[in-house]
């Protein structure tokens, strides 16, 4: 797999490429400072994977997204940091990233690491339970598993069912990659 990186930060950039390279089955990690770099060096070597820096301004963000979607539909775009403000995870998702990893080079371990797997199509929606679409509002809302067991009259331990669940049919990573996989799919608004 070839991935590219950006992040207008040289040392967390490189520390980000340092973590990709030891990824099993990376072949190339390219990486760039800018958009511009990044979508030059996407267009002369495409990659499978492109990882974007919270940290870059997020009208680019989102443009740099949909750029590289345009060129190459099935590209995971996976947008690592901490979000400030906290929609900008949504945002992005909204925009076409497979993927928030809500972390940073720095501390993100150097044992083990996968990528999320490809965003499942619209016409691959899955399925879900009434009180899976319950769970994944309150997840939406920035509720914790016990706030949304208290609204919907549910055990804590029923709504990491729930959640689990719904984390599988979505092929969701986490619960904002949830969020986003359910917007796109218009299974929430």
């Amino acid at each position: 797999m070839n991935a590219l990186v950006l992040d207008g930060r040289r040392e967390p950039r490189e520390r980000m490429v340092r973590l990709l390279v030891h990824a099993p089955g990376m072949r190339r990690v390219g990486s760039a400072g800018t958009s511009t770099e990044l979508i030059a060096e996407f267009r002369l070597r495409p990659s499978e994977t492109v990882f974007l820096s919270a940290r870059t301004p997020s009208d680019v963000l989102t443009e740099t997204i949909r750029t590289i979607i345009a060129l190459r539909p099935g590209t995971r775009v996976v947008v690592f940091g901490a979000p400030e403000p906290a929609s900008l995870a949504i945002d992005v998702i909204r925009a076409g990233a497979s993927a928030f990893l809500a972390c940073e080079a720095s501390s993100t371990s150097t044992g083990t690491f996968s990528l999320p797997g490809p965003r499942v199509t619209v016409e691959q929606a899955p399925a879900l339970s009434k009180r899976e679409i319950e769970v994944l509002r309150g997840i939406s809302l920035g509720k914790t598993n016990n706030e949304i067991g208290s609204d919907l009259r549910l055990a804590e331990d029923t709504v990491k069912t729930h959640a689990q669940r719904l984390f599988k049919k979505l092929a969701a990573t986490d619960r904002a990659h949830a969020v986003g996989q359910a917007m796109r799919k218009n299974l929430i608004s």
